[in-house]
């Protein structure tokens, strides 16, 4: 018998690295595990004939549901059903447009009553530091589908992840009667498990690992073509840096640290830290958004760069990569620099020199996963030139990354990896 697995909080599936990084191999290790095959919900704007193509070729079928789909879910009873009195009223006020908002709602509906589970994919969520709007409407979001899931008695899970932080009373509480109501709850870090276990989850907590840290690179081949046909020379030190957009929107009213417009001088002053040391210097964007440039790395990268007068020696991965050959690339560079999750997951798991820009303890939890040793820089509280200095210690001093530790590592958590998806396959 076939298992119909539903797999939700996917977006563009196509450009989003870091969103192919918990898919993908997500997808691969359930099918090494049991007859499965998956649908994903999308959001209509990332309903794409790219996205969709991107996604037939790998077994997966995408529906497609409007942004704002949790105002039905809130008011489910009155729009249960396509025949309803509140269905037929919406889309004759609404015309064609509110006819199809509401189909797609309707057939999110039967794309849960048909699965046999729902699975949860999202990266990190509950950010209880971020804006009321945003907090409060990614709640109402991710609520939705455990909510659909639990109308139509359909087992519900949150695969391994980051939360929090969970604060403000009311926010907390709601959080963890979401949480409650999940079988267990699997943590990628031991801060992030203390930080749950303050709130008293009354659940199991386990921790594991992040899935995409087990997705396969492109060959050593494959990458070096690449980055050829950037313009540079494979044959010279390459240094990588990866600008966050999240970084550059955060706001403080400290001046002294590396989060919003600090952040882009950070980057450009690492930029000129590598050349002087006689590096190349490739820029890798790492979250792709082709729908909302202001949620996209590749083009905050070429804000950036517009502005620095002197382009020699600087490029840019080619646009249009997927997370294994960004993977592949990464294990090329001789030392790097990011504000990625994803991007230090494939650092380390490509044994390369990593420093990581961070804004959430995710970042000390996954480098603690392989090193002892490492430099995960505080962006909130770090000035510039502190975070200068110990990026250039980290550089000058090499013998912190010990690479047979990293692959003693690596092989613990494949495994640990696989235990969690069997968990969760066997409830």
């Amino acid at each position: 018998m076939i298992a119909k697995i539903v797999i939700t909080d996917v977006y563009d599936l196509r450009h989003n690295y870091g969103v192919q990084g918990l898919v993908l191999p997500l997808v691969e290790k359930i099918r090494e595990l049991i007859d499965a095959e998956f649908v994903m919900p999308v959001q209509s704007a990332y309903f794409t004939r790219e996205n969709i193509e991107f996604a037939g070729r790998r077994g997966i079928t995408l529906v497609s549901y409007w942004k704002y789909s949790f105002l039905f879910e809130i008011f489910h009873p009155l729009f249960r059903t396509p025949e309803s009195l509140f269905s037929r009223l919406i889309k004759s006020m609404a015309g064609d447009y509110g006819k199809d908002i509401l189909n797609e709602y309707h057939e999110l509906v039967m794309v849960i009553r048909g699965a046999d589970k729902v699975i949860d994919v999202a990266g990190i969520e509950f950010i209880g530091n971020s804006g009321i709007k945003k907090k409060w409407g990614e709640l109402l979001f991710c609520r939705m589908f455990q909510k659909l899931a639990a109308r139509e008695c359909k087992p519900y899970y949150k695969y391994t992840k980051s939360y929090g932080p969970i604060e403000g009373h009311l926010f907390r509480l709601v959080v963890k009667g979401l949480l409650n109501k999940l079988p267990f709850v699997f943590v990628r870090g031991r801060n992030n498990l203390e930080q749950l276990e303050r709130i008293k989850i009354k659940m199991p907590l386990y921790i594991f690992p992040d899935v995409s840290l087990v997705l396969k690179p492109s060959t050593h081949e494959q990458a070096n073509q690449h980055l050829k046909s950037t313009g540079l020379d494979t044959s010279r030190p390459i240094a990588g840096i990866s600008p966050s957009r999240v970084l550059s929107k955060i706001s403080s009213n400290n001046i002294d640290n590396c989060i919003g417009e600090n952040h882009i001088e950070l980057v450009r002053r690492l930029i000129d830290y590598f050349l002087k040391k006689g590096y190349q210097v490739l820029i890798i964007p790492h979250a792709i958004d082709k729908i909302d440039r202001n949620k996209c790395d590749r083009e905050f990268a070429k804000e950036i760069l517009k502005d620095i007068n002197s382009p020699e020696g600087i490029f840019i991965t080619p646009d249009g990569l997927s997370y294994s050959e960004i993977r592949g690339i990464i294990g090329q560079l001789s030392f790097y620099v990011t504000g990625r999750y994803h991007s230090v997951a494939s650092a380390l798991y490509m044994e390369t020199p990593v420093v990581s820009l961070s804004w959430h303890i995710k970042y000390t939890d996954i480098m603690s996963e392989f090193l002892e040793d490492f430099l995960s820089l505080d962006s909130r509280n770090t000035a510039i030139d502190e975070a200068l200095v110990l990026i250039g210690k980290y550089h000058d001093n090499p013998a912190w990354f010990d690479k047979e530790k990293i692959i003693e590592n690596r092989e613990r958590i494949e495994r640990e990896i696989e235990k969690s998806i069997r968990m969760m396959i066997a409830t």
